[in-house]
């Protein structure tokens, strides 16, 4: 039998499921390197940019890009500390979300900071990227930590 939770507007309780299949695409690299341990960016080398998250044309002229391993080694470029997230993250709240500035990376790289204490944290305070044992194929298989 249906759940009715109200008749004026009608509002009944309908459980459903879908199952998405997601092509990376072109920027599948990205995510298949981190099984091995590698970080990988996309370089243009006609305008000398390159991009993490990875770009599998440039956006500026429209050149396909060539993939290079990283060191994963930056500083933080902004820091957020978030008190509400998805459903996914929900036992770790609060927790921090950062830009950082990669070396050898032209662009910002928008991650999640994993940190023992959030006071400390800075603009400019170098991090290293890690990555996940254990892969879920997405972007929160890569993160960032302190780098003492």
């Amino acid at each position: 039998m249906t759940e009715v939770y109200s008749i004026d507007p009608l509002i009944i309780k309908n459980p459903y499921e879908i199952v998405y299949k997601h092509s990376y695409g072109k920027t599948s690299r990205f995510f298949t390197s981190l099984s091995t341990g590698k970080l990988m960016a996309t370089r243009c080398e006609k305008c000398n940019v390159t991009f993490l998250p990875p770009r599998a044309d440039c956006p500026y002229c429209l050149s396909e890009t060539k993939w290079i391993e990283i060191s994963g080694k930056g500083k933080i470029h902004t820091v957020t500390t978030l008190y509400f997230s998805g459903e996914k993250f929900l036992k770790d709240l609060p927790f921090q979300l950062v830009y950082v500035e990669l070396e050898g990376v032209d662009t910002l790289f928008l991650t999640r900071l994993k940190t023992n204490d959030m006071k400390k944290v800075k603009v400019g305070m170098k991090i290293r990227m890690k990555i996940a044992r254990d892969l879920e194929w997405r972007a929160s298989d890569v993160w960032a930590e302190p780098d003492e």
